[in-house]
C-alpha cells in the first residue's frame, strides 16, 4: 500500500516501510509532529513529519505529516488515529496514529 505526500510533488513510501520504522524504534505508534519549520529546525525527531522528511520526501523543508497522509495512513486500515498520546520529545500529549493490525 503506497502513500502519497501531496506537498512533495506526489512522492509516494509503502507503509511498510513506516512499520518497519516502528518496530526497530519498539513502539506501535508515532506523533503526527507535523511543524512549519525547516528540517534542521524540527524539534520533534520522534514525529511522523520527521521520519517522512528524513527517510522519503524530497522537499525536506515542507511540512509533510499533513492531516491528508494521516488520514491515508489510517485509511489502510493498519493504523488507528488517536488524539493524545505522550510524545517521547516533549513529554506533551500530541496527536499520533498508532499501529493496531499487521499486513
Amino acid at each position: 500500500m503506497l502513500i502519497t505526500l501531496p506537498h512533495d510533488n506526489n512522492t509516494t513510501f509503502h507503509i511498510s516501510t513506516l512499520i518497519q520504522h516502528l518496530i526497530n524504534q519498539r513502539r506501535d505508534f508515532i506523533i503526527q509532529g507535523q511543524q512549519s519549520v525547516t528540517f534542521d529546525n524540527l524539534t520533534k525527531q520522534s514525529s511522523l513529519d520527521y521520519w517522512i522528511r528524513a527517510s522519503v520526501a524530497r522537499k525536506k523543508n515542507t511540512k509533510q505529516a499533513v492531516n491528508d497522509v494521516v488520514n491515508q495512513i489510517c485509511a489502510t486500515g493498519i493504523f488507528e488515529a488517536v488524539d493524545k498520546l505522550i510524545c517521547p520529545d516533549t513529554g506533551r500529549l500530541c496527536k499520533c496514529i498508532r499501529l493496531i493490525n499487521t499486513p
